[in-house]
């Protein structure tokens, strides 16, 4: 399979009405708040991982994955620009609208501090914790059927963009070694990072929470917490051993095994793409 093939550049054009629901996984406010919030800090969290992966490439010899390295910055791209589009209509529709926007505020001066005065091994380090966390998250969540319980419109964005976290899965690995990463270094940060990250995501969630307590008490019976519960139980069992496999030396994104559904996906988008390259 070509690099093209490996790592397609899909143009997509998702729709976010402002009656869309925000509960867009069935019967959990909180997870759907804490999959919502994470997504606001991607114009500018994304961005920082193009400009870093653009920052390294005078230091990658190896052809192929200069070109894999564009693609990834072209995917990367193209999702922040989507999420962009229902992160508005989210900031006006829900009543924790201000607070997120003076959220995403924080989080942009930080990226952007970190791309101006972080060492280019920090920025590379980050962005390969963050893609092996999110990659397995992706294989999980297709693995354990969450789409399945999920709302449109934003299904389909999570579902697109989640498949190409898992096509664009060994970029930021092979690129962080490519330009003399180490392991130790990778590991210490790693778990830094991930707690940064999901830091993060919580305060964007609380905000929301916060803002709405109406809906979040709605969905507060024994039945549907138990259902949660359950859920939350095959989630951790199927996710926890992906990541800690990434903590392993011998870890290679290349050699993960791909959840079933995965071909289907990408072929499922790439049809509905307004062009692919």
């Amino acid at each position: 399979m070509s690099i093209a093939e490996d790592i397609p550049i899909r143009r997509m054009n998702f729709e976010f009405p402002d009656d869309m629901d925000l509960v867009f996984i069935e019967d959990d406010p909180a997870l759907s708040y804490l999959f919502v919030g994470s997504w606001m800090m991607l114009p500018y969290l994304e961005p920082f991982l193009i400009r870093t992966v653009q920052a390294a490439m005078p230091q990658i010899k190896d052809q192929d994955l200069k070109e894999e390295a564009l693609r990834f910055c072209a995917q990367e791209g193209q999702h922040f620009r989507q999420h962009q589009k229902m992160n508005d209509v989210v900031k006006r529709v829900h009543p924790a609208g201000p607070r997120l926007a003076a959220l995403e505020k924080e989080v942009e001066a930080l990226f952007d501090d970190w791309s101006r005065n972080k060492p280019l091994k920090f920025c590379l380090a980050y962005g390969e914790g963050f893609e092996s966390m999110t990659c397995a998250a992706a294989r999980t969540q297709i693995e354990t059927g969450m789409f399945d319980y999920m709302k449109e419109p934003i299904r389909g964005l999570m579902y697109w963009h989640i498949m190409e976290e898992v096509e664009h899965r060994s970029v930021a690995h092979d690129v962080y070694h490519a330009c003399g990463g180490d392991y130790f270094h990778r590991m210490k940060l790693a778990m830094f990072f991930q707690r940064h990250y999901l830091g993060l995501c919580s305060r964007f969630q609380a905000a929301m929470i916060e803002a709405d307590p109406e809906t979040i008490a709605r969905y507060q019976t024994p039945e549907l917490e138990a259902k949660r519960a359950a859920r939350m139980k095959a989630y951790n069992k199927s996710f926890l051993p992906k990541l800690l496999a990434t903590y392993m030396p011998w870890y290679n994104p290349s050699r993960v095994p791909l959840p079933g559904g995965y071909e289907t996906a990408r072929t499922t988008y790439s049809n509905l793409a307004l062009g692919v390259r």
